[in-house]
């Protein structure tokens, strides 16, 4: 798998960082991802090590192995990296029990780069787009146990952070326009026994890269919770699942439902329909659709609509990139690449409290949903897929419309100036405008979800159902 596509889409990031995180950020809103357009953060996973071994050394603790992190080829891009006992101490696989809590501590940050959250660092000026991500596995079946496998490596080597083993491996970068995750380093901590998987984006050079990780502390606590405690996935986990989400993780992601079903959950243009049993109703007044950005008010319009728009003031088309993806013999490589036109899709929306008692702090959220009926099933279409024919693997969409979920909103209240109405009293109605960006070929198959726990762009589930579905094209 190519992970220079990590940014791309989030709901199809690598499954060994969605298995530990999902869990977590479903608490949360789902819906933050992060990429290009800084649109998105995926929220608390992670980070850290262990203070006076970053000082001492990790040779100086008793009852402490000396590993080494190996790196061996397998075939002309592919690396088996394993985490070997270089001088035997008589230590065996700790109870898990006695794995300690820790907390995060990055000694070091290049200038202008501030966290965005735990284990979550970007430069100042493009917030959310790149950086450098941290996520952790506790090794609970022992340091040793250990293993992984990567293809598509473009170089790669060992070195040494603090007195810890550790691994670097670059991954071919195809997007030279944009941001991408195409670095990734490890690091075992082996005096408390967690292993650290770190990816580095284009943004930061691989000497940067390095000295971050070089930095990173873990320090044992007792607490078990709080804004530095990094959130772990046990390596016995990850290795029964090998890295991806299954029933046992009690999260089934359900992407296909009968026509009768969504039938029972639409609602058309003008209709009003309940959000939550508090009273607050919804309605999507209006949609228009522009080849421009006209619409919206100064306020909507950032950098990065400006970027998409020509001299002309209409959209620029988008670049969909097609990607072989490379593998332990060969590396990915750009297939073909197409331009698809672009429109702005931009909504009113109403809501309205028609219950007896004041609601605060309401939180609203948009996402478009491709649905695309096929064998009487409505499916949900998260992404061009291949043909079969093998001749490529990834479609990577370039513009603004890879997002589905709400870029644009002028509605900014609540303690956090975000997407909240402050306060709606009884019978009063608050109009939000929304705008999303989409390609032209997918505008028949739109619906809009109101949908506020996020992720409704990606699945059918309980909530999203609930608030149903908005047809935008009569």
């Amino acid at each position: 798998m190519g992970y220079e596509n990590l940014k791309h889409d989030f709901p199809e990031m690598p499954g060994e960082i969605r298995a530990m995180i999902r869990n977590e950020v479903d608490k949360q809103i789902k819906a933050e991802t992060h990429g290009r357009r800084g649109k998105r953060t995926v929220r608390r996973t992670l980070a850290a090590s262990l203070a006076a071994a970053m000082l001492c050394g990790a040779t100086v603790f008793a009852g402490v192995s000396l590993y080494r992190m190996q790196l061996q080829k397998t075939g002309e891009h592919g690396v088996s990296i394993d985490l070997t006992e270089q001088e035997h101490t008589g230590s065996t696989a700790p109870d898990p029990a006695d794995i300690p809590s820790v907390r995060l501590e990055v000694g070091y940050l290049p200038q202008g780069m501030v966290q965005t959250d735990l284990g979550k660092y970007s430069f100042e000026d493009t917030l959310h787009q790149g950086g450098v991500s941290m996520a952790f596995f506790r090794m609970d079946t022992g340091d040793d146990a250990f293993e992984v496998q990567h293809g598509d490596v473009l170089s790669s080597e060992e070195f040494t952070a603090g007195g810890y083993p550790g691994v670097y491996l670059e991954y071919p970068d195809l997007y030279e326009d944009d941001i991408t995750f195409h670095q990734r380093i490890y690091v075992a901590y082996t005096d408390v026994h967690y292993v650290m998987e770190m990816y580095a984006a284009s943004d930061v050079s691989k000497e940067e890269a390095l000295k971050i990780a070089e930095s990173v502390k873990l320090i044992p606590t007792d607490e078990t919770a709080g804004d530095d405690i990094i959130v772990a996935q046990n390596w016995s986990s990850w290795q029964e699942n090998d890295g991806q989400l299954t029933e046992g993780d009690g999260i089934e992601v359900i992407t296909s439902i009968s026509g009768d079903k969504l039938w029972e959950h639409l609602h058309m243009t003008g209709d009003s329909f309940p959000m939550d049993d508090q009273g607050l109703e919804a309605k999507v007044a209006d949609v228009k659709i522009a080849d421009d950005i006209s619409l919206l008010p100064p306020s909507m319009v950032d950098q990065d609509l400006r970027d998409e728009t020509g001299a002309d003031g209409k959209l620029l088309p988008a670049t969909i990139q097609y990607i072989k993806e490379g593998d332990k013999d060969s590396l990915s490589e750009e297939v073909s690449s197409r331009q698809v036109p672009q429109k702005l899709v931009y909504a009113t929306v109403e809501y309205t409290n028609t219950g007896s008692a004041e609601l605060t702090d309401v939180l609203f959220f948009g996402s478009l949903v491709q649905i695309r009926e096929a064998d009487g099933q409505m499916q949900i279409v998260s992404e061009e897929t291949p043909s079969g024919n093998g001749e490529w693997d990834r479609a990577v969409n370039h513009g603004l419309s890879a997002f589905r979920e709400m870029l644009y909103y002028d509605v900014h209240e609540g303690a956090d100036n975000k997407n909240y109405i402050a306060s709606l009293k009884p019978g009063e109605t608050a109009t939000v405008h929304m705008a999303w960006i989409a390609t032209e070929e997918t505008l028949p198959e739109l619906y809009l979800c109101l949908d506020t726990c996020g992720g409704s762009c990606y699945e059918f589930s309980d909530s999203s159902l609930k608030a149903g579905y908005v047809k935008i094209r009569q």
